[in-house]
């Protein structure tokens, strides 16, 4: 493919890029914002109510309440459960933070030697390209 084809596509590509961000913009600061704001009211008023006197079971199945047939919308109420303190789990999540030290070492030594190989101008080879959309200022 010729460098002038690729500058054609990439010029394709960034309109069309363009024009998607800024629609996503108007639709985010139409819908998005508002969807965002109601939901994290929601999420606090479920906190709420949950811990105070709604049991969690009320949003399983079939009868959860937040099923709206009128705008074919069910909300799903999903909590995230942590068990209660063992022995155990303690020992495992001390080793856990502990490998998770050498490893932080290990990706640390990793990247200190590919910065030597750079400075002895090792060769290196491309593994995968990426590309991003800016806009300029």
């Amino acid at each position: 493919m010729k460098l002038s084809e690729l500058i054609n596509r990439g010029h394709d590509t960034a309109l069309k890029w363009s024009e998607c961000d800024e629609a996503l913009v108007a639709v985010n600061e139409t819908f998005g914002e508002p969807y965002e704001s109601a939901r994290k009211a929601l999420h606090n008023d479920l906190l709420v109510a949950t811990s105070r006197e709604v049991p969690l079971d009320t949003f399983k199945g079939e009868n959860n309440p937040l099923r709206f047939e009128d705008l074919k919308v069910l909300v799903v109420v999903k909590p995230s459960l942590v068990p209660a303190p063992h022995k155990k789990l303690e020992n495992i999540e001390a080793r856990i933070e502990r490998l998770e030290q050498e490893l932080k070492l290990a990706r640390t030594e990793r990247k200190s030697i590919i910065e030597k190989l750079k400075i002895k101008d090792h060769e290196f080879v491309i593994s995968q390209i990426s590309t991003q959309f800016r806009h300029i200022k």
